[in-house]
């Protein structure tokens, strides 16, 4: 299982960039990489074993659970769709020049080995158009 990695370093502080980044449900107004994001069970307020619904552009809807929950440093969630588990870490790291929000993805299962040459371009930009957006509101704040 071999993860796509995406930094984007901002000036920000850890604390503002952990304000977009940890605010999952709002994700969906934010972000153009979201079309919704919806709790759907667990625990509130978020944690590990907090459930979402998730929409994204031209992708099917999964449902994610939160499987590592750091306030101020990063998120784990993981998707599961008919043959095919999703693993998406969020993280905020310290840099030189502020910090760096460092987004990963992985797939599993027996699909991943058929989608991932198909879906790894249309993932790192996403994912870096996520990593931009995050910083950019957090620089804003």
């Amino acid at each position: 299982m071999s993860e796509i990695k995406i930094d984007e370093s901002s000036p920000a502080s850890a604390d503002r960039l952990w304000k977009y980044v940890g605010d999952v449900e709002q994700w969906g107004d934010r972000l153009p990489t979201f079309t919704s994001v919806r709790r759907v069970g667990g625990p509130a307020p978020t944690g590990v074993g907090s459930r979402f619904e998730v929409r994204q552009p031209g992708l099917a809807k999964a449902v994610y659970e939160i499987t590592r929950w750091e306030p101020g440093h990063g998120f784990t969630w993981v998707g599961r769709v008919a043959g095919m588990t999703t693993t998406a870490r969020h993280d905020i790291e310290p840099a030189s020049d502020g910090n760096r929000i460092e987004l990963g993805l992985a797939w599993s299962g027996p699909l991943a080995r058929v989608l991932r040459p198909v879906m790894s371009s249309r993932a790192r930009r996403m994912m870096r158009s996520e990593g931009e957006h995050l910083a950019r509101l957090a620089e804003q704040d």
